[in-house]
């Protein structure tokens, strides 16, 4: 998912910055989840798709379909783009797909392991008996509590 939110934001023209700033969260936070940190939270996510709202959601988090719903990369960028300065090459977009690697989904799930608790026991050391309780009180005094 990070690398698609990357090629969202590459795609969309903007800076780390400037893309932080569209989605209200910390360059910090955006840094973290380029570089594998942390993962995207529901509030990124949501916050993409306020105001992105034609970016496909799918797409984003599973990498299914279009990036943009009902619409190619290419008719986005010609409805959306009123330089044509502003257009990257089709060929840059095209390769950066291309160079995505393809999401695999797992055929079976894998079984879960119980939860295992490991008990340590000293066996060589006799048990311990308690054999005085001393309480100590704010003003100085205590009491011992022999058994």
């Amino acid at each position: 998912m990070k690398d698609r939110i990357y090629q969202l934001m590459k795609q969309q023209g903007m800076s780390q910055k400037q893309f932080a700033n569209e989605l209200c969260v910390g360059e910090a936070t955006l840094s973290s989840i380029f570089t594998g940190r942390t993962r995207p939270t529901t509030n990124i996510i949501s916050n993409i798709h306020e105001r992105f709202p034609e970016v496909s959601i799918p797409w984003l988090m599973f990498g299914e379909g279009d990036m943009y719903a009902g619409e190619t990369v290419s008719e986005h960028l010609l409805t959306t783009s009123s330089d044509v300065n502003d257009v990257p090459p089709a060929a840059d977009l095209f390769s950066e797909m291309r160079s995505q690697e393809p999401i695999s989904t797992p055929t079976s799930v894998p079984p879960t392991m119980p939860l295992m608790r490991e008990t340590i026991k000293y066996v060589d050391k006799p048990q311990r008996k308690i054999t005085e309780i001393r309480v100590f009180f704010d003003d100085g005094t205590y009491e011992t509590f022999s058994a």
